[in-house]
């Protein structure tokens, strides 16, 4: 059985809230630019991360995010 990391399910949320191939999600994709969310957005993907890995972030941890690597980070830290 395969275990996904936190990247893969940071990508694979990502992937099905903005109905992209995960293919297409790249550590180093940035989410504001490359992926074009807005503020409201990207709150509703931050709320969706909080919910699904049952950690909630600071505002300026989420104020930090700005690409796929960032969130994986904290999520992955918070749930170490």
């Amino acid at each position: 059985m395969e275990t996904k990391t936190t990247q893969d399910r940071v990508i694979d949320l990502i992937s099905w809230r903005l109905n992209v191939p995960p293919t297409r999600i790249y550590p180093y994709t940035r989410l504001q630019d490359d992926l074009l969310l807005d503020a409201l957005d990207m709150m509703l993907l931050i709320v969706e991360l909080e919910s699904r890995f049952n950690i909630f972030l600071t505002t300026e941890e989420v104020e930090g995010i700005e690409t796929v690597q960032d969130a994986s980070f904290l999520f992955q830290k918070y749930a170490a």
